[in-house]
């Protein structure tokens, strides 16, 4: 069975001006995923579990089926990676997760998603 540790998983995140609007309690960050499999075997990522804390603490769970409408096979040794967004009512918070993975034997798993911080340039944390 393939160790949830053998796959890597990083985040970038960054604010999306251009679809913002602060004034109306509205803010976009964009996030690029990158994950690693430095295991032995090949990995599918089958499922994505986000949980989304705002500034204020609002936590928003969301669930579905892969990733930017995708289930990709990731070789040993390969990296798979995707963009998407976020919107906020708030101009900080943070997300974390998993992701649901099956090996090439069947075994399914879940791979950690560590917590990432988004953050409007300006922006402080309130906790």
């Amino acid at each position: 069975m393939t160790d949830p540790r053998d796959i890597s998983v990083k985040a970038h995140a960054y604010y999306l001006t251009e679809h913002s609007q602060p004034e109306q309690g509205r803010y976009s960050f964009g996030y690029t995923i990158t994950i690693t499999n430095q295991g032995k075997e090949n990995v599918q990522l089958l499922d994505r579990h986000w949980l989304i804390t705002d500034g204020i603490g609002r936590r928003q769970e969301v669930k579905g089926v892969g990733v930017v409408g995708q289930q990709p096979i990731i070789e040993p040794g390969d990296s798979y990676e995707y963009s998407s967004f976020c919107p906020l009512t708030t101009a900080y918070g943070y997300m974390e997760g998993s992701y649901g993975m099956v090996d090439d034997k069947g075994n399914q798993f879940r791979a950690e998603i560590p917590m990432f911080v988004l953050g409007e340039p300006t922006a402080r944390s309130l906790n």
